[in-house]
């Protein structure tokens, strides 16, 4: 008897357990293209690129709700993926469907990675694999670091400390380094000699990272506020920029407020006031009577 509820037991939980998700015989994925290059073979990708996955499926039964998703393998710091959005398969029907994959710029070159492929829906998948090997781009200057003070006064000199370093594989030459606010009205310009690609060469002269600085004179006008520098690097004989911005915090002038000259007087004051101006206009009054009666006396004599 016993025997007899262990085993109803397990075919009820057996029951109670989930179908798991199988290849899908309504769909199959046909071929993919990264960068309009065939997976079938190991595909050269820069870091930092945004490449594109075109997926093919054609159609091998009725599916709704379809969706594709690649993501990638191998890097640690975070999840790479796209999706797109979803759609219904009918049987006998090809379907294209690109994603837009950004890759990061600090992946490690010269690695293989694993770039997954998926078609789902809510039932089933097919899935491919593709490889790509990761190079650095050809010029890949980068802003690595901004130095500001922390508060300058209006008038007063503010210093940019930029500090770049060359992750491209060409050596990069005449480096222009722009610091520019519209709203302080600044615009101030240097330039870098050099920057050697990574790894450094054994010359204690050739390095692939290095700092300017820039000096520029804040407004006397300049009010109290917070202001956006804009840093801007341009490099590639012209061809490729790279920009970032920083905060600079500016103490300024203070507004000339108008004095304000207030007199209080007390009340008896005010009173004593009042009754000596009734006073003082009512002997002008009789004044100016006396002196008409005058007049008629003199004007009667005559």
């Amino acid at each position: 008897m016993k025997k007899i509820v262990l085993a109803i037991m397990f075919v009820l939980c057996l029951l109670c357990v989930p179908a798991l998700a199988a290849e899908s015989t309504n769909y199959e994925i046909t071929d993919i293209k990264v960068d309009d290059l065939s997976y079938a073979n190991t595909v050269y990708v820069e870091e930092g690129a945004t490449i594109a996955v075109e997926v093919y499926l054609e159609g091998l039964g009725e599916t709704t709700d379809v969706n594709v998703k690649t993501w990638l393998g191998g890097y640690e710091y975070s999840t790479v993926q796209a999706t797109s959005s979803m759609f219904d398969i009918e049987d006998g029907v090809s379907y294209k469907k690109t994603l837009y994959l950004e890759l990061p710029n600090d992946m490690d070159s010269e690695q293989d990675y694993t770039l997954y492929v998926e078609a789902y829906d809510d039932e089933d998948y097919v899935r491919e694999e593709a490889t790509l090997r990761v190079s650095n781009a050809r010029h890949d200057v980068r802003i690595q670091d901004i130095l500001v003070d922390n508060s300058v006064e209006a008038g007063d000199y503010a210093s940019v400390t930029v500090r770049l370093e060359n992750q491209g594989d060409n050596k990069e030459e005449d480096i222009k380094v722009e610091v520019s606010s519209t709203e302080l009205g600044v615009d101030v310009a240097t330039y870098l000699d050099e920057l050697y690609t990574l790894p450094e060469v054994d010359n204690e002269d050739e390095e692939s990272s290095g700092d300017v600085t820039l000096n520029f004179q804040v407004g006397d006008e300049a009010a109290t506020a917070s202001y956006t520098l804009d840093v801007t690097v341009t490099y590639n004989n012209g061809y490729s920029v790279v920009s970032d911005s920083i905060t600079l915090n500016v103490e300024g002038a203070e507004a000339d407020e108008g004095e304000v000259t207030v007199t209080v007087t007390d009340a008896d004051s005010e009173e004593e006031t009042k009754d000596f101006s009734t006073a003082l206009k009512l002997g002008f009054g009789i004044l100016a009577v006396l002196i008409v009666i005058l007049a008629l006396i003199l004007i009667v004599r005559r």
